[in-house]
């Protein structure tokens, strides 16, 4: 015996009406924010760190933030939301204001002596870039480290006031 077949129900007006609603809102912020809009506004804006190309025959360059600590090592400061509470992309994307004013890097110890209370304090900090030559899409050459600013925290087991 076959079974009946199924039931088809027509969305009611409402529904349709609202399902409607929800997608012309959808696509008017997708445009608003593609004209207008920046990381900030994501999803809704596109990602700038993804949004452009690179000159075949340009420049790469990666962003690292570089402590020496009180115990007198050098480390590379992990820039994740688990290292300090930020990520590379957000430094990146502040970098003028870093090399403007390279006193913003003492929050990034401060932030490390929160979350770290047991490790070395950074007792100085350098914002750096490696670059790398592009020719043809090609890395020529060995990568040029380049350091943009540096910052010599004050008071290493205190930065920024921090933990008292």
């Amino acid at each position: 015996m076959l079974d009946p077949a199924p039931v088809i129900r027509r969305l009611p007006r409402a529904g349709l009406a609202w399902r409607s609603a929800v997608a012309v809102a959808f696509l008017v912020l997708l445009v608003l924010g593609t004209v207008q809009g920046n990381d900030d506004r994501w999803p809704f804006a596109p990602m700038s760190q993804y949004a452009f190309a690179v000159d075949l025959d340009g420049e790469i360059r990666s962003t690292r933030i570089e402590a020496v600590t009180t115990a007198g090592t050098r480390t590379v400061v992990p820039l994740t939301p688990g290292g300090v509470g930020l990520r590379r992309a957000e430094v990146e994307g502040q970098l003028g204001r870093f090399v403007d004013d390279p006193a913003l890097l003492e929050a990034v110890a401060a932030a490390a002596a929160q979350r770290h209370p047991g490790r070395p304090r950074y007792a100085r900090l350098e914002l750096r870039q490696t670059v790398s030559r592009l020719v043809a899409g090609e890395v020529v050459g060995p990568p040029q480290d380049v350091l943009l600013s540096a910052w010599d925290v004050p008071d290493p087991q205190h930065p920024l006031g921090c933990c008292r």
